[in-house]
């Protein structure tokens, strides 16, 4: 639900994610495992006190209210500031794992360390945005032999 699939590409979850996340947080410190355990717990706690059954078993529409009570940290309640401070941990790791899966990458269209025979510079307007020129990198670092 945090990358769901799209035109562009799949979700979260098809891009192997999980299997990332498990492995960075397996090889976290034992603190650290035990606070995603109870992260993740609150949802079912919460889920159970709403809607009588565990986050799995909710509806789209009733994992989407738990997760939009603690998504957007100026929405967020005072009382859910811990959960929403997980959530955002939970979700920069999600991202963190979709954006550097082979999906991910595709998603971004990145092409890595691939020559540009066409490159012209960057334009004239965001040198000038910038205050630098080609010609003031020439005349400082032009001449280095």
């Amino acid at each position: 639900m945090i990358i769901p699939a799209d035109d562009k590409s799949g979700s979260a979850t098809d891009s192997g994610a999980l299997a990332y996340m498990d492995f960075v947080v397996g090889e976290s410190s034992p603190k650290t495992q035990q606070a995603w355990r109870d992260g993740l717990k609150w949802y079912d706690t919460e889920c159970q006190q709403r809607y009588g059954k565990i986050f799995v078993e909710c509806s789209v529409t009733q994992r989407g209210a738990i997760l939009d009570s603690v998504a957007w940290p100026a929405k967020t309640d005072k009382a859910l500031k811990p959960q929403g401070e997980f959530f955002n941990r939970l979700r920069d790791l999600t991202g963190s794992a979709f954006f550097s899966s082979k999906m991910g990458v595709r998603d971004l269209r990145y092409m890595g360390n691939v020559p540009n025979p066409d490159w012209q510079g960057a334009p004239k307007a965001a040198l000038d945005e910038l205050g630098v020129s080609y010609a003031e990198w020439d005349r400082k670092y032009g001449n280095l032999k």
